[in-house]
């Protein structure tokens, strides 16, 4: 008679064991020195920062004993075989089908072992320094998982002073590091801890694992804690509540990959040693997606901007478009004081979680190459450059002095435990060394495709960043006089710049040549400024009118021309004098487009842009529209 199987939550913890104990038994000869599992779970327990929950207490939710006797149920080694499957697949995929209800992958290395995370980014409970140490090379050692080597001893048996603490720091920590290098724990114990900080809040999706090689020594079991903010921390648990524990590695070498369901939101990742052989000992790599960890300012529609800028010999080499992270020189200041600051325009606000500087470059004068840094500032932002308001670290009164570089070269990177949303961001120098020159870079989160750029802003393409629109809510004009009747409100000019994405025909600006041969109209951007390009939503509305309106704006409509000048209200004959930006017409319905973009022929500085709309020669019927539903200029 076929015995009845467990329940169905037990299946996936006994399949996974069977696989564990299965492969262990292959790679191991677990021999004597191996503490009974009862007596580490007292030990474990007894400390509660890195109690554990071991097989026990998830066996307790299940009527059935842990160990599986494949030959009584056909329904467990179907199952069992159903389970290696289904783990094959979720660990080629990478996927969690219950993680956060997101489909989009996320395999990248978080930068273990690429060394984006930087070494002080990596802490530890201890570290072995290997002075004074004992090391037992023979018999059993105080680690569950411990194989010894049954006996036997390496050079003569015994015991011996090992001097390799110095390869075993946090810093060492990192996935196919080399040789003899990882981090060890001090302590031969339950509860030595290895912590990374992310920077930012990270999806993390996994963690890989390695032992030291040279010294065959690794974890073989562990928990994870994570925290947003080192402060609060919280243990990865498993569907009952009990803390997960994930198995380790079973040799020094090779890659153990874990993978979390659900993934986890966070900054700070812990993961805790629970069992081990030789000593805990390992590499590591995290899992998952960064998507707030990115350069945000070296894109070309982020302006830069400063309170001073150098004349004659070292103007060439400091403007603030030389402040960029990857620049060969820098911005550097007229005036070394305290109220010298370079400034981002991010365009859409983003959200900022961090700041990398460097040193300038240097610049050449008759006597020698000047290098020089800033070694402390403090950061400022704003929406509207009018209010500013000073970064603090949470309860703070200060600005928070941020520590700066050393050399004209190195790289140095906060992460701001408070991350913030502005547009304008300002670096202030407070100290520096040869004078003030520096190039930096913001980090954080930046502008998808896509989504909407928000108030002021545009996407030139479907895939471009957010482009300033120089012609948002500024004052327009048009050559009709009916325009400059009070209450007069059809088709108004300002229609074509209030951000309103509605193609309807009353929402959109219209020029006509019913008072005037050629209409034309303008948008005063406010300021000189570098115009590359306009774009034009137009009326696609075929229907939405019950006179001739749609039948005359497609008929009689023949080009239309942008005009960029530094003057303002020019009537045609003037305007034809002015630089020519470019123009569309009707040819292959070019002109009847949604979306229709003119890029300029040349770059031009202006403060009034022009539309002019001409009609088609030896028509009939001479009445023509033009109509503008929205204009971008950027």
């Amino acid at each position: 008679m076929m015995e009845p199987p467990p329940p169905w939550p037990c299946l996936f913890d006994y399949a996974s064991s069977a696989m564990m104990e299965s492969t262990q038994l292959d790679k191991q000869n677990l021999s004597g020195g191996q503490r009974k599992r009862s007596e580490l779970d007292s030990v474990a327990l007894s400390r509660t920062s890195t109690s554990r929950v071991g097989e026990e207490s998830s066996a307790k939710n299940c009527s059935r004993p842990l160990h599986l006797t494949l030959k009584k149920s056909p329904f467990v080694v179907s199952f069992f075989l159903l389970v290696q499957l289904i783990s094959s697949v979720h660990l080629a995929t990478g996927k969690s089908a219950t993680a956060t209800g997101s489909t989009t992958e996320c395999p990248r290395l978080l930068g273990m072992s690429s060394g984006s995370i930087q070494d002080w980014q990596i802490a530890s409970s201890s570290q072995w320094t290997g002075v004074g140490d004992l090391v037992e090379f023979g018999g059993s050692s105080s680690s569950s998982s411990s194989t010894g080597s049954s006996g036997s001893s390496i050079n003569g048996g015994g015991n011996a002073f090992n001097s390799q603490g110095g390869s075993c720091q946090p810093k060492y920590a990192r996935l196919y590091q080399s040789g003899n290098k990882a981090w060890c724990a001090k302590h031969r114990s339950v509860g030595e801890w290895i912590l990374v900080d992310l920077g930012v809040i990270s999806q993390v999706t996994g963690l890989m694992t390695q032992g030291r090689e040279e010294a065959d020594e690794w974890v073989s079991a562990y928990s994870i804690s994570y925290s947003a903010d080192a402060f609060k921390w919280s243990y990865v648990v498993d569907g009952y509540g009990n803390r997960r524990v994930y198995r380790g590695n079973v040799d020094a070498g090779s890659v153990r990959y874990n993978l979390l369901d659900p993934p986890l939101q966070t900054r700070f990742v812990r993961l805790h040693v629970i069992e081990w052989r030789g000593r805990p000992s390992l590499r590591l790599e995290i899992v998952g997606c960064q998507e707030c960890n990115q350069v945000i300012t070296e894109s070309p529609n982020v302006k830069l901007t400063s309170s001073s800028v150098p004349t004659a010999a070292k103007k060439h080499s400091c403007q603030p478009d030389s402040a960029h992270l990857f620049s060969h020189t820098g911005w550097c200041a007229k005036k070394q004081d305290a109220d010298q600051w370079i400034q981002y325009d991010l365009g859409p606000p983003r959200q900022i979680t961090g700041v990398v500087t460097r040193g300038h470059g240097g610049w050449e004068s008759k006597q020698r190459h000047h290098v020089s840094w800033v070694s402390s500032y403090t950061l400022s932002y704003s929406n509207d450059t009018l209010l500013w308001f000073s970064y603090r670290d949470g309860n703070h009164l200060d600005p928070k002095i941020f520590g700066g570089n050393m050399d004209g070269d190195t790289e140095r990177r906060h992460y701001l435990n408070h991350p913030f949303s502005a547009r304008y961001v300002r670096l202030h120098p407070l100290t520096w060394r040869h004078g003030i020159g520096l190039r930096a870079a913001l980090l954080g989160c930046p502008h998808k495709a896509g989504i909407d750029c928000g108030p002021g802003f545009f996407h030139v393409n479907a895939v471009s960043g957010c482009m300033e629109n120089l012609a948002y809510h500024h004052n327009t004009w048009l050559n009709d006089k009916r325009h400059l009747w009070k209450d007069w409100k059809y088709g108004r000019a300002s229609l074509a710049v209030d951000g309103d994405s509605d193609a309807s025909l009353h929402r959109c600006a219209i020029l006509d040549n019913y008072f005037v041969e050629n209409p034309v109209w303008m948008v005063d951007l406010g300021k000189k400024s570098n115009i590359n390009g306009v774009v034009i939503a137009t009326w696609q509305g075929k229907g939405q009118d019950k006179t001739a309106t749609y039948r005359d704006y497609q008929t009689n409509l023949e080009k239309l021309t942008v005009y960029v000048s530094n003057k303002p209200r020019l009537e045609t004959v003037d305007l034809l004098a002015e630089a020519s930006c470019g123009q569309v017409s009707r040819s292959n319905d070019s002109l009847f487009q949604p979306r229709i973009h003119i890029q300029c022929q040349e770059d031009l500085r202006g403060r009034y842009l022009y539309i002019r709309a001409s009609a088609v020669a030896n028509r009939k019927a001479r009445l023509f529209f033009s109509v503008l539903c929205e204009v971008m200029v950027y």
